[in-house]
């Protein structure tokens, strides 16, 4: 049936729904301002209201989502304020992270941080969110050959909370993005670990203005 998808599987239905709320949202799917009714998702995910409900309160302790009278809640605009901190530690992390990286990757680091970058160069520029998670990936794979275990979780964390922004972006600096890329892997692999420092922070800070300006776009998705 139109407008109705298929049946959760057995596994916590109240999980279901809040993955596949939250990936949505995540995803622009659900963009900052839209309603969500209870009804509506129960007949839609093919699952009773309880588990919606219980998903939806989840999502409105984790600033996702904030609730409304009458069965419903609306999908939360983007926190400003949030965004430029997790940017500010961005950058300070992944500034150092580069900087060690350089110092203590392996063969096995740079051969992963090279397959990355030359698969998401293959990427069609339609594919957003495999873009996205590609882009990621890299940057992970930098925090990975650090061995500090810290470094990696928060910025892993970072990089989570700022999906809601890093979708939105990717694609106008896709290309921007890989040649980026491609600089600071060669700086890792060749061991300079201060041009791969200098290298991140540039392209945080432009990953910044980036953000800058589609918050100045649609400065109706933000608070």
């Amino acid at each position: 049936m139109d407008g109705v998808e298929q049946s959760p599987p057995v596994i916590n239905k109240a999980e279901y729904v809040y993955q596949t709320l939250r990936k949505q949202i995540l995803n622009g799917t659900y963009a900052p301002g839209t309603m969500l009714y209870i009804r509506e998702l129960s007949t839609r995910l093919n699952v009773s209201r309880t588990p919606v409900k219980e998903a939806i309160s989840r999502l409105s302790y984790e600033g996702y989502v904030e609730l409304l009278p009458n069965r419903c809640a609306i999908v939360a605009r983007i926190s400003a304020t949030e965004i430029l901190e997790l940017l500010e530690l961005r950058e300070a992390l992944e500034s150092a992270s580069a900087f060690y990286a350089a110092q203590r990757r392996t063969d096995e680091d740079i051969a992963e941080m090279v397959r990355i970058n030359d698969y998401h160069k293959t990427i069609n520029l339609d594919s957003v969110e495999e873009m996205a998670h590609c882009d990621r990936l890299f940057h992970m794979s930098v925090a990975k050959a650090t061995y500090n275990r810290v470094f990696f979780s928060t910025l892993d964390s970072a990089f989570e909370r700022l999906t809601r922004i890093s979708l939105p972006i990717t694609r106008d600096r896709a290309q921007v993005s890989i040649v980026q890329h491609q600089l600071i892997l060669e700086a890792i692999r060749a061991g300079n670990a201060s041009d791969a420092r200098r290298l991140m922070k540039d392209h945080d800070r432009d990953v910044l203005e980036s953000v800058k300006m589609y918050q100045f776009q649609n400065i109706h998705l933000f608070k």
